[in-house]
C-alpha cells in the first residue's frame, strides 16, 4: 500500500519504481482479503459463534461498517490522490454479514462464483449505462439524491458498481478472506495449502491472460479502443502502461476482450483470481514464516505492531499525504516529513506502532474506540 500511495522503494535509471508493478492492485486485494479474515476472527474464527454471541458479532460488524462509512467519507472529502477504501469497506462488511453463519465451503464457493460472474455483470451493466437511456437515467437519479455523492463524489453507485473498489468485483476477496478465517489457521498443513492454492490460482490466471492477450494479439485490438477519459485510442504504449500502473477499479465497457486482462485494479475475473491468488498465498506464507522464526520473532515485531494498528496507520498516512499535498508542512519544523514523504510514512508507521504496542499495550488510537463503540452498541441491540 505504501509503495502505491507514496512510492516506497527506489528509482531505476528509467525513472520507474520496480516495486510499483508488483504492488499495484495486489496490495488492495490483500487488504480486502484481510478484512474478510478479520470479520471471521471477530465472529469466532474456526469455532464460529452461535446464538446470542453470533448476533452480537453480527451487529459489531454492522456498527463498524457505519463508522467506517463516516470515516471513509471524511477522508475522501480531503481530496487526496488516494482512492480511499474505508467507505467501500462499509458495504463489504454488510454483505459479509449475510454469510457469517455459513460453512467455509459455502463462503469459498460464493467467492469463486462471484469472482467470475461479478466482472461479467459489471461489464454488461456499465456498457448499458454508457449507451445512455433508462439505465443511465437511473444512475443519474440515484446520484442526484445520494448525499454521499454531494459530500465526497463517491456514493452508492460507486460502492456497488463503478467506483475504485466496487462491491460486485471486490466482494470475492472479502468472501475468500471470510472463508479462510473459518479454517484452523494454527495448523501448518492449512497454511501450506493456502500457499499452494493461492499460487496455483495466480499462476493459472496470469498465464491464461497472457496467452489470450499477448498470444492471440488482443493487446493490439484493445490498444485501438478509445480511452473513455480522453476519447482517443489507448495505443500500445498506453495499454502497456495500464499493465504497469493499473486501472481505476473497472475496465472500459467497450470490448468484452477487456475481461481477459490482468491489469492491476481492473476488476476482471482474471484480475480477481490472479490478485486474489497472490493475496491468499502471501497470507499463508506470512503465517509460515512468522511461526518458523520462533524466538527470533522479534525481527518482524514492528510489522506485527503495524498490523495491530492497521486502521490508525491507514488514516494516519492519508492525513500525512493530505498535509503534503496542501504544503501545510512547508516552513515548519516538520517540513522534513514532506521532503521525505515515502520514508516518513514507512518509518513513522513502524516506529509509532512499535512504541504504542510496547508501551501503551492497548488497541490503537482508532482501533480502541472502534472496538468499544461497536461492542457497546451491539450488546444493547435485542
Amino acid at each position: 500500500m505504501f509503495v502505491v500511495h507514496v512510492g516506497v522503494g527506489w528509482t531505476l535509471a528509467d525513472g520507474t519504481n520496480p516495486l510499483q508493478p508488483l504492488a499495484a492492485g495486489r496490495s488492495a486485494a490483500l487488504f480486502a482479503l484481510l478484512a474478510g479474515v478479520s470479520i471471521a476472527l471477530l465472529s469466532g474464527g474456526h469455532d464460529r459463534k452461535v446464538n446470542k454471541d453470533l448476533g452480537v458479532a453480527l451487529w459489531r460488524v454492522v456498527v463498524r461498517a457505519v463508522i467506517l462509512l463516516i470515516l471513509g467519507t471524511a477522508l475522501t472529502m480531503l481530496g487526496t490522490p488516494v482512492s480511499v477504501i474505508l467507505a467501500y469497506y462499509a458495504v463489504f462488511f454488510v454483505f459479509a454479514c449475510m454469510l457469517l453463519t455459513e460453512r467455509w465451503t459455502v463462503i469459498a464457493g460464493a467467492a469463486a462464483t462471484l469472482g467470475f460472474i461479478g466482472p461479467i455483470v459489471s461489464f454488461w451493466i456499465r456498457s448499458r449505462i454508457d449507451r445512455g437511456g433508462t439505465m443511465a437515467r437511473i444512475v443519474e437519479t440515484v446520484n442526484a439524491y445520494d448525499p454521499l455523492v454531494a459530500l465526497a463524489d463517491d456514493g452508492v453507485v460507486n460502492f456497488l458498481l463503478t467506483g475504485s473498489y466496487p462491491a460486485i468485483t471486490w466482494l470475492p476477496f472479502v468472501f475468500a478472506g471470510l472463508a479462510i478465517g473459518r479454517l484452523d489457521l494454527r495448523q501448518p498443513r492449512v497454511r501450506w495449502r493456502l500457499v499452494a492454492v493461492g499460487a496455483g490460482m495466480a499462476a493459472a490466471a496470469y498465464t491464461l491472460s497472457w496467452l489470450a492477450i499477448r498470444g492471440l494479439g488482443l493487446d493490439e485490438r484493445l490498444a485501438a479502443t478509445l480511452d473513455p477519459d480522453t476519447g482517443i485510442p489507448f495505443g500500445i504504449d498506453g495499454f502497456n502502461q495500464l499493465y504497469a500502473e493499473g486501472m481505476g477499479g473497472t475496465v472500459p465497457a467497450t470490448d468484452w476482450a477487456w475481461l481477459l486482462v490482468t491489469a492491476p485494479h481492473s476488476g476482471t475475473f482474471m484480475d480477481v483470481y490472479g490478485a486474489g491468488g497472490v493475496a491468499i498465498a502471501l497470507l499463508g506464507l506470512c503465517l509460515i514464516v512468522t511461526d518458523a522464526l520462533g524466538r527470533a520473532r522479534w525481527l518482524v515485531y514492528p510489522l506485527i505492531a503495524v498490523g495491530s494498528l492497521s486502521l490508525t496507520t491507514y488514516v494516519g498516512h492519508i492525513l500525512l499525504i493530505w498535509l503534503d499535498e496542501n504544503d501545510m508542512l512547508d516552513g515548519t519544523p516538520l517540513s522534513f516529513l514532506s521532503e521525505w514523504l515515502s520514508l516518513s510514512v514507512l518509518l513513522g508507521s513502524l516506529i509509532f506502532a512499535t512504541l504504542w504496542h510496547r508501551l501503551v499495550k492497548r488497541r490503537g488510537p482508532l482501533e480502541g474506540p472502534l472496538h468499544v463503540v461497536s461492542t457497546w452498541v451491539a450488546k444493547r441491540i435485542p
